[in-house]
């Protein structure tokens, strides 16, 4: 019985992380097509502060780390549904 509970406790916990993987991810993907792209949106925020090259080197950093968090959220994905064909 209580190897079931922390087997489905484990499940679940699993299923948060990989939750929070990809949404974090998609999140700062979204952030790095802001930075690289806000020169072509009509914002007042861009009069008072112009888009510069430290704008485009930030987004494409987004870019890249919200990249690594989506794809290591699949990989657990992965993992998870290799192991469970195993047992």
């Amino acid at each position: 019985m209580r190897i079931d509970f922390q087997k489905e406790r484990n499940k679940q916990q699993k299923q948060l992380l990989l939750l929070r993987d990809v949404g974090m991810g998609v999140v700062i993907l979204g952030a790095g097509l802001f930075f690289l792209l806000r020169s072509w949106f009509v914002l007042d925020f861009n009069q008072r502060y112009p888009p510069d090259q430290l704008d485009k080197l930030f987004g494409i950093v987004c870019l890249l780390y919200g990249g690594w968090r989506v794809y290591r959220g699949y990989l657990h994905t992965r993992s998870s549904s290799i192991s469970s064909h195993e047992q």
